[in-house]
């Protein structure tokens, strides 16, 4: 069955039964009462049943009506605020900015390039989906994502990855504890002994870190797991434990010192990625701009 309709007979629809009132509906909508009521005539006729019950001074949803805007209703709003968001992006001016990012980049880039970016963009309602970097990937393949900041997984011939960095790891530990180390670098080996935090084994950096321990037959260092970055930390701080973390990760924010733990020396690299079928909005472009500055330091 095919229903002859047009977007206005639903919004003139929705506006009816969320005003309650033809005149109030009519005013908002900018039409006369008349072409409002012909409107919502012309939708009942062709749905084949009424959708508002009319008093002297109201409109009341019957259950078909009801039925019909609980449906709509959200289609419509959803409708509306893609087409206001794809033409604020064709501007160039306002709009979201949708990026995915592994941990590492969202707790050490983004806080030092965001500002010069919304000294730019201040309209921009940026949205950053944060994660291990296949869900990073995954967001950017799906198109949920404009682009994303992530680490090595296996890029599918759909999307464009540019290498904008590498880096290795250090050992974070409180200035004045105990456990403050007296060289300015580390080997793995000697952190055998010592409090190390991590985060969970199936975050990335705890997967490259074990597999090339491991191929080298080296003991572990972890003592303690975490799943938040924000427990890791804590433990940090209070003097009594000490972490591994990325080399971007910058220690001295938090009141906190690093070096660097090599021997074997393990790197990671850090990728934008996107996909090749698409083209970056003046917004995005941007904030990739100042990702690669930052990390080419």
């Amino acid at each position: 069955m095919r229903i002859n309709y047009d977007l206005e007979d639903i919004r003139a629809f929705c506006c009816v039964a969320r005003m309650g009132q033809y005149t109030s509906a009519a005013a908002l909508l900018c039409v006369t009462t008349s072409a409002l009521s012909r409107r919502i005539a012309k939708l009942e006729s062709e749905i084949g049943g009424r959708l508002f019950e009319r008093t002297t001074r109201s409109v009341v949803l019957t259950s078909v009506g009801r039925a019909l805007y609980e449906r709509v209703l959200p289609i419509v709003t959803q409708m509306d605020a893609s087409l206001t968001e794809a033409a604020r992006r064709a501007r160039g001016h306002e709009g979201t900015l949708m990026v995915s990012t592994v941990a590492s980049v969202g707790y050490s880039v983004l806080p030092n390039v965001l500002p010069e970016f919304y000294a730019r963009h201040p309209q921009v309602y940026l949205s950053i989906r944060d994660g291990n970097a296949t869900v990073t990937t995954a967001l950017v393949e799906e198109r949920e994502v404009e682009f994303g900041i992530t680490t090595p997984v296996s890029f599918g011939p759909t999307l464009q990855a540019e290498r904008i960095a590498t880096y290795g790891f250090n050992l974070v530990y409180a200035e004045r504890s105990a456990l403050a180390p007296r060289s300015r670098k580390l080997s793995w080996k000697k952190l055998h002994g010592l409090p190390v935090v991590g985060l969970n084994p199936v975050s990335s950096t705890r997967l490259q870190i074990d597999s090339v321990l491991n191929a080298r037959g080296l003991d572990l260092p972890w003592t303690i797991e975490v799943d938040q970055l924000a427990t890791m930390i804590g433990l940090v701080q209070s003097g009594n434990f000490v972490t591994i973390m990325p080399a971007l990760f910058e220690a001295h924010g938090y009141g906190l010192k690093s070096i660097p733990v090599l021997d074997p020396d393990i790197t990671r690299d850090v990728y934008i990625v996107r996909r090749r079928d698409s083209t970056p909005t003046p917004q995005g472009q941007y904030l990739m701009e100042l990702a690669r500055a930052y990390l080419a330091r």
